[in-house]
């Protein structure tokens, strides 16, 4: 069996993830999270895509609405609103325990690498949930109107102003995490997360994108766009406001420098020749990933295909 590293965001990202998780074993799979979308609320460092990986992996999130745990109550939010608080990022009691914790950590020392190894073994996960990076790296959004910290263009405005660029501080400072040895990866999936805000972070850490761009044959890109939409969140929107194409193509494009394959969707299988034409090696597969048993059957569906290859 070989060894797969995962490159994902959030929701989208988390569900592929499960499915890998369901079919491998630990020492073959490790999964790099974007942190481009941290920030710090009510003092607390808030890891999201992170957390949305470890609660998903775990059997802890909230499956109605794709984030946050399940179970979940809301007293202190009640109770900070009316007090007059900032109430617009939504922090239940148990996911704020989570933060809580994770602050403490980075507060004693520890890395975030570090912090997120104890939480994953606390959630009773394996380590293999990654950090891109431990130090910082903000993702902004340029608006037509000013620019705008990722959270609160993404949850306070919801998404609502239009996109102009993406903007990433922290980078000259940043590095890809050390704990990962890509060469010890004989494939590299990039999951179904937005590729501006998700996957970009990632590919813009000096380390990753050069061996990306000289190891294109193990590089695999699962599409985000499925019959001219998005599977999840604002990538349709936002490759419209960018002047792009809503379609797999478009998606091919931008990742062309760094993959040779990439996985659609069989609704997609009229855009399979000029992608092909692209120089991609093109797949068909299901990617709406509704259910348990999808999510499994898709990574399968991956893992069967890059055995094989």
């Amino acid at each position: 069996m070989k060894n797969y590293l995962l490159l994902c965001g959030g929701v989208g990202g988390a569900k592929l993830a499960l499915g890998f998780k369901e079919i491998l074993s630990p020492e073959n799979l490790g999964i790099v999270v974007n942190t481009g979308d941290d920030f710090t609320h009510l003092n607390l460092k808030i890891c999201p895509d992170l957390d949305t990986v470890m609660y998903t992996l775990s059997g802890e999130s909230d499956v109605s609405k794709g984030w946050g745990r399940k179970n979940e109550t809301w007293n202190m939010l009640s109770a900070l609103s009316k007090l007059d608080g900032e109430t617009w990022f939504q922090l239940g009691d148990k996911d704020l325990a989570t933060h809580i914790h994770r602050t403490k950590l980075l507060q004693s020392g520890y890395s975030l690498q570090e912090a997120t190894s104890i939480l994953s073994k606390l959630f009773n996960l394996p380590d293999f949930i990654y950090p891109m990076s431990n130090e910082s790296v903000e993702t902004y959004v340029q608006t037509k109107n000013r620019l705008l910290s990722f959270q609160e263009y993404f949850v306070k405005l919801q998404c609502k102003p239009p996109v102009t660029d993406f903007v990433f501080k922290g980078l000259d400072a940043a590095e890809f995490n050390h704990s990962i040895d890509l060469d010890a990866f004989e494939e590299i999936v990039i999951c179904p997360s937005n590729p501006f805000v998700s996957i970009n972070p990632m590919l813009q850490l000096n380390k990753l994108q050069q061996h990306l761009i000289n190891h294109p044959e193990k590089v695999t890109v699962i599409s985000p766009i499925v019959n001219l939409n998005s599977l999840k969140g604002p990538t349709a929107k936002m490759m419209t406001e960018l002047g792009q194409d809503v379609n797999v193509q478009s998606i091919a494009k931008f990742y062309k420098n760094y993959s040779k394959r990439i996985f659609i969707d069989s609704s997609d299988q009229n855009e399979l020749t000029t992608i092909t034409h692209m120089g991609f090696e093109v797949c068909l597969a299901d990617l709406i990933m509704n259910n348990f048993q999808s999510k499994v059957n898709l990574a399968k569906t991956i893992v069967d295909h890059l055995e094989e290859s």
